[in-house]
């Protein structure tokens, strides 16, 4: 017992009272006691004293035990209060009871009152313990409520063969659905699109088996928007055969998702074009250097076979020296045109003017400045300017390099 229990005696006789208190301590209760024996009194020590336990006699002079246990119930009412009174008729007892008093005893029956008080106190501490209790409950079951209304996702809490005892306003605006038209009235499974149902076997499996299932994609149906992609999870509720079922839209992730789809579709259609059409200009532009090679070979055999041998004779003719160096000019410039240094060179430096071409054709095969000068009627300066042109153009730089070397090793 609590050493701190405060036990309120409201007795005008102090012998009376002084029994009570050497019966109780008898007993081995710890406590302090207070007597009062007036209506006044007894009011302050309600607020004053603060009781844990009243004991109160049923008839005083100036104030009887039902006023007084009628003050208790107003201002105290969780308070035990016990009736210790020297005659008191089992009715009078009874309607007392039911007027709220604790227990009665009787004073020649004291040794009832230890076991009564502590009766009374014992119901008092498991009155209180379920009030926590329900109180904590209740807390608990606003805090859950609030959760499960704002969780952010369509949310039910279902029975063992689908019926849906609880649903959220998220669960309301997927369906199209009032509560009070699914609570207790729908089974889950009827919002499910009917191509869907076998997709769902295995959460309705896991519910009946007391699992857990978690990631299962379906569509659920809504009487305003059409049809609603979801992703499910479902958990068992402690210590019951429900199940408590979360559904996510994931509508507009997969409308994106098949937006990206279609788009790599048509980038690989499109990269398979690109290919295509790359193959097809490869083969294009091999036939056109296989033409052009064609072409070549054809221009170069001609040449040799159908010019070059008449120039052979008239250079046996009889011809006069001005005559002779035009012969000189035309075989030296055809042999240039089926030269494949010539044909290297013009590829390769693009920049390089025909007289130059015509210059470095003559120095890689070993003429001189002189000889130049006479083949192609220019200036012996002309000539000059010509070969600094090339070895600029050569990215010549050093005196010591020579032009004619660098031009047969390019060549070959």
């Amino acid at each position: 017992m609590s050493e701190n229990l405060k036990l309120l005696i409201l007795e005008d006789v102090p012998t009376d009272a002084e029994l009570m208190v050497e019966e109780l301590a008898e007993a081995g209760m710890s406590f302090v006691s207070k007597r009062v024996a007036t209506k006044a009194s007894f009011v302050n020590a309600i607020s004053d004293f603060a009781p844990d336990i009243i004991l109160s006699d049923y008839s005083l002079p100036s104030f009887d035990g039902l006023s007084a246990l009628k003050v208790a119930r107003e201002r105290c009412p969780d308070v035990p209060f016990i009736f210790v009174s020297g005659a008191l008729g089992e009715e009078k007892a009874i309607d007392l009871l039911k007027k709220g008093a604790t227990d009665y005893v009787l004073k020649n029956r004291l040794s009832r009152l230890e076991p009564a008080v502590s009766r009374a106190l014992h119901e008092v501490a498991e009155r209180r313990e379920r009030e926590r209790a329900e109180d904590a409950l209740k807390e608990s079951e606003v805090r859950y409520r609030t959760i499960f209304e704002n969780t952010g996702t369509a949310t039910v809490i279902v029975e063992e063969d689908g019926t849906i005892v609880l649903s959220n306003r998220q669960f309301e605006r997927m369906t199209g659905h009032s509560r009070s038209d699914i609570e207790g009235k729908r089974k889950w499974t009827e919002f499910v699109v009917e191509a869907d149902l076998p997709k769902v076997n295995i959460l309705k499996a896991a519910g009946k088996r007391s699992r857990s299932s978690d990631g299962y994609e379906f569509r659920v149906t809504n009487n305003r928007e059409g049809v609603v992609n979801v992703i499910a999870n479902v958990a068992l509720v402690p210590s019951t055969k429900r199940v408590v079922m979360s559904l996510l839209d994931i509508t507009e992730r997969k409308m994106a998702e098949e937006v990206l789809k279609k788009r790599e579709h048509e980038l690989e259609m499109k990269s398979q074009s690109l290919e295509e059409a790359n193959t097809a200009l490869k083969v294009l532009l091999k036939h056109r250097e296989e033409d052009k090679a064609t072409l070549e070979e054809q221009v170069l055999a001609n040449v040799k076979k159908l010019v070059l041998p008449y120039i052979e004779k008239l250079k046996g003719a009889r011809l006069d020296g001005s005559q002779k160096l035009h012969v000189e000019i035309i075989e030296a410039h055809l042999n240039d045109i089926v030269s494949p240094f010539l044909r290297s060179l013009s590829s390769a430096y693009l920049s390089l003017t025909p007289r130059e071409i015509e210059v470095a054709t003559l120095v890689k095969e070993g003429k001189t400045t002189k000889e130049i000068t006479r083949l192609l009627n220019i200036s012996t300066t002309a000539v000059d300017f010509h070969r600094k042109n090339l070895r600029s153009k050569f990215g010549i730089k050093s005196k010591k390099t020579n032009l004619r070397s660098f031009l047969t090793s390019l060549y070959s």
